[in-house]
C-alpha cells in the first residue's frame, strides 16, 4: 500500500476494485513547492464553480502549507497542504473518470492538495478536508476537486491542530 505524495498514483490491486486508482503518502515525489504555479481547474471548486484559474505558492520557507489564490472573480484564497507532509495513513482512492479526465498515467503525474480551515485568528484550531482533495496533473497543471471513492474513511474536518483552552464543567 502506498501513501500520498508526488509519486503516489497507482492502479488499485487487491481488495479494491479495478475501476479505481489509489494515491497514498509514499507515492508522491514532487517535494516542497518552491515557486508559484498557475493552475487551471476547469470545473472550479465544489460550491465555487466560477473560480477556475488559481495561483499556487508556498506559504513560507519551512512551512508545510501553501496558498491557493483565485485569479479574478473576487478575492478567494485558500490554505492548502500536501497531505503526505503531516498525515500518516492517508490514502486517496480516485475513480477512473477522475483519473481519465486529469490524464494521470503515472504516479509522478499527480499532486494532491487538501484545503485547510483555520478556525481562529490564533491558529488554535485547524482542520483539513480529507474527503475532497484537489488533484492536479503535474505536467499539464490542470486539476479538479474530487470526492474520493473511499471518502467514508475520512472527514471533511480532520483536526490538524487543537490548542483551544479546555472547557471545565461549571459548578452549579
Amino acid at each position: 500500500m502506498s501513501s500520498l505524495g508526488p509519486k503516489w498514483v497507482k492502479r488499485k490491486l487487491g481488495n479494491f476494485r479495478q475501476d479505481r486508482m489509489k494515491i497514498s503518502k509514499t507515492a508522491q515525489t514532487g517535494g516542497p513547492l518552491s515557486e508559484k504555479l498557475a493552475l487551471h481547474l476547469p470545473f472550479g471548486l465544489i460550491g465555487l464553480r466560477e473560480l477556475t484559474h488559481f495561483e499556487l505558492e508556498p506559504a513560507g520557507e519551512g512551512m508545510p502549507f501553501q496558498v491557493l489564490r483565485a485569479e479574478g472573480g473576487g478575492f478567494f484564497e485558500f490554505v492548502v497542504i500536501d497531505p503526505t507532509v503531516l498525515l500518516e495513513g492517508y490514502t486517496c482512492v480516485l475513480r477512473d473518470e477522475d483519473v481519465e479526465s486529469l490524464r494521470i498515467r503515472r504516479i509522478e503525474d499527480a499532486l494532491v492538495l487538501n484545503i485547510v480551515a483555520i478556525h481562529s485568528h490564533d491558529p488554535q484550531f485547524v482542520t483539513v478536508n480529507l474527503v475532497g482533495p484537489i488533484v492536479v496533473n503535474r505536467a499539464t497543471l490542470i486539476g479538479q476537486q474530487v470526492i474520493l471513492a473511499n471518502s467514508a474513511e475520512f472527514s471533511t474536518d480532520h483536526v490538524l491542530v487543537d490548542h483551544r483552552p479546555s472547557r471545565e464543567p461549571q459548578a452549579p
